[in-house]
Parts: structure tokens; sequence; C-alpha cells
């Protein structure tokens, strides 16, 4: 029992690692250095950079969701998820933050992945013939699409970094 729930620490903190890794890596490097280069460009490496950071992203989100879940269930302590008791000491209420700050990661990941990324990836059809409205029209969806993406990735990172930081401190005795 020892060695599965080391094992699973070590999937916990690997995750966590490369998810707050990626979004760093993201918001700091990629996004302003697409910026720079020619917009035709630009598209073809953020779509395809974009696609493995959208899974690795949601693999190290449902990752962090089962090992932390395995980890309280074989500590026998899931119970305390629904319970009042969680919040009665400080490595609980850090626990708590943690799975909100999670929570909110992965919705905003929802929003990004289903709702603004096939935004930014539409093409027009080929048979359609396309008017300069059209085009024009979807130029200013994408635009409109990548300044909200901009801001989600600003979230991601924000949450992402203070889930980490609220798990990490459960081991410590908490944060308040």
């Amino acid at each position: 029992m020892l060695t599965l729930l080391l094992i699973l620490r070590l999937i916990h903190i690997i995750a966590a690692a490369t998810l707050v890794g990626s979004v760093i890596f993201n918001y700091f490097l990629l996004r302003p250095t697409l910026k720079l280069i020619p917009p035709a460009h630009a598209v073809v490496i953020a779509q395809r950079v974009g696609s493995l950071f959208t899974y690795t992203g949601w693999t190290a989100l449902i990752l962090l969701f089962l090992s932390g879940l395995l980890r309280v269930y074989y500590t026998g302590r899931l119970w305390l998820l629904v319970s009042f008791d969680l919040y009665a000491h400080a490595p609980g209420r850090a626990l708590a933050l943690m799975l909100l700050f999670w929570l909110l990661t992965v919705a905003s990941s929802t929003y990004m992945t289903f709702a603004l990324r096939p935004k930014l990836m539409k093409k027009l059809a080929v048979s359609s013939n396309p008017t300069l409205a059209d085009v024009e029209k979807r130029r200013q969806d994408q635009m409109t699409s990548s300044a909200r993406l901009d801001r989600f990735q600003l979230i991601n990172l924000i949450t992402s970094t203070l889930a980490l930081v609220a798990g990490a401190s459960v081991a410590m005795g908490g944060l308040f």
C-alpha cells in the first residue's frame, strides 16, 4: 500500500509540474514569440504546438484528478471531501483551495479547448467562393478569439500556479 501511495504521489507531482511548466512556457515564451513572426507562419506553428499543449494539458489535469482522488481514497479519507470537517484544519483548507483552483483551471481549459480554439482554427470552405466581407468577418472573429485566448491563458497560469502552491502547502501544514 505504501508503494502504491508513493507511486501515486510521484504521478501527482509530475503531472502538476508538467501542467504548470506547460502553462508558463506557453504564456511567457510561445505566445510572445508567435507575435514576432508573420501571421501565416504563426497560425501553422500555433496549430501544431497548440494541439500538443491541448493533449498535454488535459492529460495532466486528468492525471491530477485521478492520482489525487486515489491517494485520498487509499488513505481512507475520501469522506472528508464531502464533509465540513475538511475546513477545520489548515491542511484541509489548503486542499480545498487546491481543488477550487484545479476546478477553475479545468473550466477555463474547457472553454479554451471547445469554444475558442475551434474559432481560431476555422477556415473558409474551399468551395464557398468567399467574399471580401466573409474573409474580413472571419479575420475579426479570429482576432477577438485570440485576444480572449490570451486572457484565458493568463487565468490558467494563475489558477494552476495557485493550485500548485496550495497543494504543496498541504504537506507543510496548510496555508492558514
